[in-house]
């Protein structure tokens, strides 16, 4: 696969996982964010298992024997299911553009927290971008009920878990390279606690899930399974530089999908909050490319 094809197929996975955040917040007009989430990582789980068992048959047993793989893939399914549960039960309240945008949080969290728990070397360019970031996060939710504000500070938070949820899958992907059975065992613990939750604490029927089919299998099977899917064969083939800027336009996607399909508008606060969170994403992911590449060519 050439690197252009490559990312075609990075552009369409941000797509999708850009506009499923609309089908996000539209699903629960009939159902609550832990139902909608079951339902959604139901279909997720046997959409990658299929992949998981004709191209990795025997790695189950292998990730079912190593306790550290084991541990691995449950706490990764875990910080997902944080991350998830906690974005989904936000966009009841917050806008698309404040959970897409404060969600790309994760990118210089994951330096921080590379950092400071897993002794990585941290580029000085990631101080430039978590400033931005946190300009932005403000100008997004400076302006808003006090609501909107606590819901936007769990999306902060989800940021938090989707950042643990990288570095734990690019620990377990060193050491164990299968993705289709890893991602499957992730969604299928997402299904499972997000089906605890959701009888627990909402009251989830057939008829109601039912009412929400075209979200949940939108989610389910084209953001989780078919995007997942993309990124790991796309991923594998593109330039890091291209690759870090076109999987940052999800927010981008979420933004105008919120806006052309749901009428979810923007003011300046927001507009202004919206770039300077992309800026200082971009900066996190390129910079640091582009310097390097600069010093090995002097």
């Amino acid at each position: 696969m050439s690197q252009s094809r490559a990312n075609i197929l990075m552009l369409f996975a941000s797509l999708i996982w850009g506009t499923a955040f609309v089908s996000q917040t539209t699903g629960m007009g009939s159902i609550g964010p832990f139902t909608f989430s079951f339902a959604r990582f139901f279909f997720a789980t046997i959409t990658v298992l299929p992949l998981a068992l004709y191209f990795e048959f025997n790695n189950f047993s292998k990730i079912f024997s190593n306790s550290k793989l084991l541990t691995l893939s449950i706490a990764t399914g875990f910080f997902l299911f944080l991350g998830m549960g906690l974005q989904q039960y936000a966009l009841q309240v917050s806008q698309i553009s404040n959970v897409a945008f404060i969600t790309t949080l994760y990118v210089p969290i994951v330096g921080i927290i590379s950092r400071f728990i897993l002794k990585s070397q941290l580029h000085w360019i990631i101080w430039i971008a978590i400033l931005l970031c946190v300009y932005g996060s403000y100008l997004l939710s400076s302006n808003q009920s006090i609501e909107i504000q606590r819901s936007d500070s769990l999306i902060f938070i989800s940021a938090f878990c989707f950042a643990f949820h990288i570095i734990l899958i690019d620990v377990f992907m060193k050491q164990f390279n299968s993705p289709f059975s890893y991602g499957s065992i992730q969604y299928f613990i997402v299904f499972l606690l997000s089906v605890i939750i959701a009888f627990i604490y909402e009251d989830p029927t057939i008829k109601n899930i039912s009412f929400e089919w075209f979200e949940i299998l939108y989610t389910g099977i084209l953001s989780a399974g078919l995007g997942y899917t993309l990124q790991i064969i796309a991923q594998h083939k593109a330039s890091p530089a291209p690759a870090a800027i076109i999987l940052s336009m999800e927010g981008v996607f979420a933004t105008i999908a919120g806006w052309l399909l749901i009428n979810q508008t923007l003011d300046m606060n927001k507009l202004l909050g919206c770039i300077a969170i992309f800026l200082g994403v971009i900066i996190v992911q390129l910079l640091p490319i582009i310097i390097k590449t600069n010093d090995r060519k002097a």
